[in-house]
């Protein structure tokens, strides 16, 4: 069992290699971040076929778990201007590699993953699901996020697409914020970076679903602690939640039609009972739900890597 993980990864892949031990399964940590400096992976194109080799030797993989392809560590003596060529062909070449492990089982799939990350075709397939999402505006225009926070009675919120940060706490990288008037000046800098914007959604709870193959494992943040940005600003403990099952049968036809087995959706449950779909992220942080709620995501993973599909 191959585990795709990055150094700075303590809790949640140490908790799927302990389930897939208990299991009798061996479970191979590789932190992709040490390719190609330390992690010593290539390939092997002949007429024996196609392999994908560790310090030389091939490798025989039934199944692999996708936490995260991190980007490569480049040597700090390679000059500035040549760094970024470096890090793209040795993500590039890293990914190219894995390819050589068709036959085993992905959770998830490479390519997979990356159609997934889409965040319009996730809230455009939510939406066709019957799930309800936040009027939501992607745009690098000035003016048009100005018209969409005036058509909103200034009760937007302003977010990237992308994590700059990802951890159990959170708390680099840009945080969503609620969008203020004092900050319409600054949106002439969308020409340089887009942002997503949507309208603020009342709070009575935030959830956390870690999905592994249609179960959901829930933790709840209470919406008068969370802020607005669970990640930075919660005082908030997780607290146990049950899906009602209307929402869950919704969430689990959302995750057919992405391709995924696994992921973390965030979710907002409204003062009225209402629950607004925000977002999926297929390498989404579960590990604090783990901890702190003792939900047994690490040992559901490893039975679903284990599984034949």
């Amino acid at each position: 069992m191959l585990l795709l993980s990055h150094r700075q990864e303590p809790f949640c892949t140490a908790r799927v290699a302990g389930a897939l031990e208990s299991r009798g399964a061996r479970a191979l940590r590789l932190d992709t971040d040490d390719f190609p400096e330390v992690l010593q992976l290539s390939a092997a194109l002949d007429e024996r076929g196609a392999r994908l080799l560790l310090d030389g030797e091939a490798l025989q993989v039934d199944a692999v778990w996708l936490w995260r392809l991190w980007p490569p560590r480049i040597d700090a003596r390679v000059e500035s201007g040549r760094r970024q060529a470096a890090q793209r062909e040795a993500a590039t070449c890293l990914r190219g590699l894995l390819d050589l492990l068709p036959a085993a089982r992905w959770i998830d799939p490479i390519e997979v993953v990356r159609a997934a990350e889409n965040k319009p075709r996730q809230l455009r397939l939510a939406r066709a699901l019957e799930l309800a999402i936040p009027p939501t505006l992607i745009t690098a225009d000035p003016a048009a996020a100005a018209a969409f926070f005036a058509a909103h009675d200034g009760q937007v919120i302003a977010k990237l697409q992308t994590a700059l940060d990802l951890s159990m706490r959170g708390g680099g990288g840009l945080p969503t914020r609620r969008l203020r008037p004092e900050d319409l000046p600054a949106l002439a800098g969308l020409r340089h970076c887009p942002m997503v914007f949507q309208r603020w959604v009342p709070k009575a709870l935030e959830l956390r679903i870690a999905w592994v193959d249609k179960r959901a494992f829930v933790g709840a943040l209470d919406g008068a602690q969370c802020g607005v940005d669970w990640r930075h600003e919660s005082t908030a403990g997780w607290q146990s939640y049950e899906l009602p099952a209307e929402v869950h049968a919704k969430l689990a036809r959302l995750m057919a039609a992405l391709g995924l087995r696994q992921g973390a959706i965030d979710m907002i449950v409204t003062p009225d009972g209402a629950h607004v779909f925000l977002e999926v992220n297929p390498h989404g942080e579960w590990g604090m739900l783990e901890r702190d709620l003792g939900l047994p995501i690490a040992a559901a993973l490893a039975d679903a890597l284990l599984a034949s599909e």
